[in-house]
């Protein structure tokens, strides 16, 4: 028996030919020399000559005067704040560009076009299928089943060309759902017209009633949106509307099986729908994208599926491996089954009926079948959550760890199942801890200890030891052990996320001037001391030997750390949190803030002060500091104009030097996150006003969460960057929108906001937030802003925060309200009495003491 199949030419053209299967191409655009098929649906825009722009109108802006006055049609009003303007044969470009200046138009694109990502195989007889379902039986999807997990109460929208409304294994569950190319919520208005969005919804969510094929999350309500015509291309503003009509209507799950040929092209309008629904708490799962292997070099993955707050899936094979088809790259997150896969059909001719696809169209619907399994199991999870299950529960396969490939691996998907019911294992030491992550312990004597490993802290297994051992030396100065010695290893693997050491000890208790010590293989080396109510925490990033011992600081109830200048004051705070010496050194120009704002995180995880220069060179003081905690490695922060090409000479000449630079303080910014290397999170703070990083930088620090910086309307191409690279998922945004905008905000995976009106009310809310876990409190001045920039790295270390008070006007109320809530607790000062006088510190000691 012959099939026909249809292929595109490198010409673009449509060839026919015959052969033993039926593949059917679609392009990224309208093919012109062929008619609208028979039953495209009505409404639906087809483009020739004419040019679309999408414009975002600022409120109150006369659209039919701007229509008139360019003589263009008006196309679509919304979403949010856009409209669609169609444009006679014109001068693309030149018409956007006079429309960016016409008043009441912040905004002029083209309307993008978005295709399907799959292409139908063949058409088998009408029968149950399952057998042939390899995807379920080699993901075990079934023992998901058997614990329980069937998606219900879960809806998945199909943002796509429709869904076969008749299909007898869909429409059982099937919710109503919208046109939007025609803006119609008419019964019948989004009937497929291609069979591409059928065949989605029967992977994801397909009834389990004895017919044909089952979905991976059978019980699952599908809302069918049709936002791709008939040829299987849609637009930037329909499909926008498509996913802010799911967001509005229930949609928990937003599938979008779609992307460009030209990879990562976004456009506004599509970004504020995923901003839009993610706010609204919605899961976003969108295809990698396609490409012709032989003939084009893989364009990278496609828009949406490359924005970081949208899980990005490639296809793989029934082998397991990735398809040459799949587009592929660092936005990447999960890999899914999506080659020759049995599912849910419909064609004009024939109407409802099955069919095998390919693509990474499949793929994706594959996940959010398995995300609404998880999601029905735990109906009170948040989106992250989800994510966090389906990232854990894979097969690591490709390049150990995350990769381009893979993503954080092949889904598994009985495994993510079973991982939401367990909390971390705890298990004594030696143990072998996967990425799953897990607690160590051990014991010696009345010490015990535990090292807690997050998930995904480790892209491969590793053999986690903690070991009680003899002291290799004694305390500098005289100072006493508190609790026994032990050797905490990993081998050589480079952790992703901070690692939790915690000590119980009965000498731990009202030992608030204890410090924690780690033997470098020739000293000890001070590491400061988070101790409360019996126990003491750390932070960690390094293996090594660790110990609890008495503090070498004064342990004054009261403390003032000052120099005649900011860069003295950076060297006492050294002197006293550094007591030892230091591996690693950090610094940063003494008048260039924003170059070392965001170096509080990188300064905790490399056990590492920051010190403070001039741009031109080093003064004595700084010199003999750094003489005196002799290290090996100095980094600088900034480029050669924040610190010159001569202090790095200098260095040099002693130590191994790094510079970590950019050519903006948001490129700086983003340098020292990547060598921070953690993922996941990230705090986005005001590149102009220095308050809000520098209140939350103790807690970030403490967090292992990078600092990245932000204009206050507009987010740099760094930081942009930055986003993707660490697979930021969810961002904490500290400071008002003076400081941080609205468009911003829309830019930013998950953003949490924390702000007041004025930046001290900000730095109230910071602390409530995030209160200190030791009672003890670093008070700087908020007028000028070095002591605070380097006594965060010693509030890290000693589990405090620092609180920016004002110096020449009274200390607003929500903050005085905070620190007369809080007492018994012990206040440093940064700086001297010209920076920060005596009267202010007296006013904080006597509410909070």
């Amino acid at each position: 028996m012959f099939k026909i199949w249809f292929y595109r030419t490198k010409s673009g053209l449509l060839s026919l030919g015959i052969a033993g299967i039926m593949f059917l191409n679609f392009g990224a655009a309208p093919i012109p020399a062929l008619a609208d098929p028979p039953g495209t649906a009505q409404g639906e825009t087809i483009q020739s000559d004419s040019h679309q722009v999408v414009l975002s109108l600022a409120p109150g802006t006369n659209l039919d005067l701007v229509a008139k006055t360019f003589g263009a049609k008006i196309i679509r009003q919304g979403p949010l704040n856009f409209a669609t303007l169609e444009f006679p044969g014109s001068d693309l470009q030149e018409v956007i560009e006079t429309l960016k200046n016409t008043p009441g138009i912040t905004g002029a694109e083209e309307n993008y076009s978005r295709s399907i990502q799959s292409a139908a195989e063949e058409n088998p007889s009408n029968e149950p299928l399952f057998s042939k379902q390899w995807p379920l039986i080699n993901r075990d999807v079934q023992g998901a089943w058997e614990m329980g997990a069937t998606g219900q109460g879960v809806t998945i929208a199909i943002v796509d060309t429709g869904i076969d409304l008749e299909h007898p294994d869909l429409k059982a569950n099937l919710v109503p759902g919208y046109n939007a190319i025609t803006g119609s919520e008419a019964a019948g208005a989004n009937q497929d017209n291609n069979g591409h969005g059928t065949q989605v919804a029967g992977i994801a969510a397909a009834e389990l009633n004895g017919v044909g094929i089952v979905g991976v999350a059978y019980q699952a309500k599908i809302m069918p949106i049709k936002a791709i015509g008939a040829k299987g291309v849609g637009y930037d503003d329909a499909i926008a509307e498509g996913i802010i009509w799911a967001a509005d209507h229930g949609a928990q799950i937003i599938n979008l099986s779609l992307g460009s040929e030209n990879g990562s092209v976004s456009s506004d309008i599509l970004k504020q729908a995923v901003t839009y629904a993610v706010t609204k708490g919605c899961l976003l799962i969108a295809a990698s994208g396609n490409y012709d292997s032989e003939s084009q070099a893989n364009p990278g993955v496609s828009y949406p599926a490359s924005d970081p707050r949208v899980l990005a899936i490639t296809a793989t094979d029934i082998a397991g491996k990735v398809t040459s088809y799949s587009a592929t790259g660092s936005e990447v997150d999960l890999a899914a089954p999506g080659d020759f896969i049995p599912t849910d059909g419909w064609e004009r001719a024939e109407g409802s009926g099955y069919t095998y696809a390919s693509g990474t169209s499949l793929a994706a619907p594959f996940v959010s079948g398995e995300a609404a399994l998880i999601w029905s199991q735990h109906p009170e999870w948040s989106r992250d959550q989800v994510i966090q299950a389906l990232e854990q529960g894979t097969e690591d396969l490709g390049s150990p760890g995350q990769d381009n490939q893979y993503g954080h691996g092949l889904v598994d998907v009985k495994l993510a199942l079973t991982l939401t019911n367990q909390t971390l294992d705890k298990r004594t030491s030696p143990a072998v801890i996967d990425s799953l992550g897990g607690i160590i312990e051990a014991v010696e004597g009345s010490t015990q200890i535990n090292l807690t490993i997050p998930s995904q802290a480790f892209d491969q297994a590793v053999n986690v030891t903690l070991k009680a051992m003899p002291a290799p030396s004694d305390l500098p100065k005289g100072e006493t052990f508190l609790t026994p010695a032990f050797q905490v290893n990993w081998g050589s693997a480079t952790p992703q996320k901070m690692l939790s050491l915690k000590w119980s000890d009965p000498a731990l208790k009202g030992a608030s001037g204890g410090n924690l010590y780690r033997w470098t293989g020739s000293r000890w080396i001070s590491l400061g001391g988070e101790i409360g109510k019996g126990e003491a925490r750390f932070g960690l990033y390094m293996p090594g030997i660790y110990v609890f011992g008495t503090a070498q600081n004064s342990g004054q109830q009261s403390q003032r750390f000052a120099g005649v200048t900011a860069e003295g004051t950076a060297v006492q705070i050294s002197k006293e949190t550094f007591t030892t010496g230091a591996d690693t050194v950090i610094l940063a120009q003494v008048n260039q803030f924003p170059d070392a704002l965001a170096g509080a995180p990188l300064a905790y995880k490399l056990q590492a002060p920051i010190l403070l220069s001039s741009s031109a060179g080093l003064s004595e003081e700084v010199r003999a500091e750094i003489q005196r905690l002799a290290p090996k490695k100095v980094y600088l922060l900034g480029g050669t104009a924040a610190l010159s090409v001569q202090i790095e000479k200098e260095l040099q000449q002693t130590y191994e030097v790094k510079r970590l630079f950019g050519y903006t303080a948001e490129g700086t910014a983003r340098a020292i996150a990547l060598e921070l290397g953690t993922k996941g999170k990230a705090v986005i703070a005001s590149v102009r006003y220095f308050q809000d990083a520098l209140v939350i930088s103790s807690w970030a620090a403490r967090q292992g969460i990078p600092i990245l910086l932000t204009q206050p309307q507009t987010l740099s191409a760094e930081t942009q960057t930055s986003l993707q690279d660490l697979k930021v998922t969810e961002s904490l945004v500290v400071g008002g929108t003076a400081v941080v905008g609205s468009k911003v905000m829309e830019q930013l995976p998950l953003p949490k906001r924390i702000s007041g009106i004025t930046a001290y009310d900000t730095a109230a809310a910071v602390l409530q937030a995030y209160p200190p876990t030791t009672a003890t409190l670093e008070v700087a001045t908020g007028e000028n802003y070095p002591d605070a920039l380097t006594g965060a790295v010693r509030a890290a270390f000693y589990g405090a925060r620092v609180v920016l008070v004002p110096t020449q006007s009274p200390i607003p109320s929500s903050l005085t309200l905070l620190l007369k809530s809080w007492q018994g607790y012990k206040i440093e000062a940064l700086g001297g009495t010209l920076a920060l006088p005596e009267n202010v510190v007296q006013t904080v000691r006597t509410w909070a003491q």
